[in-house]
């Protein structure tokens, strides 16, 4: 492929990583290449930062971090937050006034970029959550939830009623909050219209970058909207059809580095000259 992309995004679970939740050396290779050769290297993740952080300990990656599902944009793995698509105050508030009380409703969690609030602190939420981020959450008080940017409504259903309580919240908050219903069994909200490729026009902005030069690898419905929007939209091949059917191109999987061979297919002409490139600055 003879296209000079000057970015690309990579999803983590099901796409850099291994079932095995691993990064292998020839994706820790061809990730540190492409930066190296000038290609901005971006991460784009549902996970919070702090799992990300811990993820990439052994990595040498400087390029920024889009979190969250395209909710939070830092400016790499610690550095400071640049970007934020919060929730408003009205939305956290009928939220927590009315789901509080809905008896379908199991659990809440609301997160924000360096936090998280719950409203019951169980073995799930600490398996779940507490126990990869290292981090254990606070309890979900409206007055410290309002001083949070809240970006994401996590509600765990009772698992009968997951396709009602779907349907009830995207109803109740539908104006201000995209509900996602996937196989797992949290329902995840979104400030309506934030995704990941939202993020992705955000940095391509700020760094001069035309969607055209951007390449995107995914495997699931929260890499759909980058998959279609970028200039190349790559799907692996363990990926959801969702995936499959907005990408232009369909790498292997990720249990054979399906991302490293299909990068080093794409980028081969700049790798190949990449020396002399320069790494990317700003």
């Amino acid at each position: 492929m003879a296209r000079d992309f000057r970015m690309v995004l990579v999803d983590l679970d099901g796409t850099a990583l291994t079932t095995e939740k691993t990064i292998t050396p020839r994706t820790r290779s061809i990730l540190t290449r492409l930066e190296a050769s000038g290609v901005r290297v971006v991460i784009a993740t549902g996970r919070a930062i702090y799992s990300v952080r811990t993820l990439f300990q052994d990595v040498p990656f400087r390029g920024p971090v889009i979190a969250l599902n395209g909710a939070a944009i830092f400016s790499g793995l610690t550095g400071p937050l640049w970007h934020v698509e919060a929730i408003d105050a009205e939305a956290l508030d009928l939220a927590m006034a009315v789901l509080g009380r809905e008896r379908r409703i199991r659990n809440l969690l609301f997160e924000a970029p360096d936090a998280y609030f719950v409203s019951r602190f169980d073995d799930e939420v600490r398996t779940t959550f507490a126990d990869y981020r290292n981090l254990e959450p606070h309890p979900l008080e409206p007055e410290r939830v309002r001083r949070a940017p809240v970006t994401n409504i996590l509600v765990r259903p009772e698992e009968p009623d997951k396709e009602a309580v779907h349907a009830y919240l995207s109803a109740l908050l539908g104006a201000h909050v995209r509900f996602i219903r996937t196989t797992w069994t949290w329902l995840e909200g979104l400030k309506a219209g934030v995704t990941k490729a939202t993020a992705m026009h955000v940095l391509a902005r700020r760094f001069g970058i035309s969607p055209d030069e951007i390449v995107a690898v995914g495997d699931e419905w929260n890499d759909v909207e980058m998959l279609r929007e970028a200039g190349l939209g790559i799907a692996m091949a363990n990926g959801s059809d969702l995936a499959k059917a907005a990408a232009d191109v369909i790498a292997p999987p990720n249990d054979e580095d399906g991302l490293a061979r299909v990068l080093e297919d794409v980028f081969a002409v700049r790798l190949k000259d990449g020396a002399g490139r320069g790494t990317a600055g700003g």
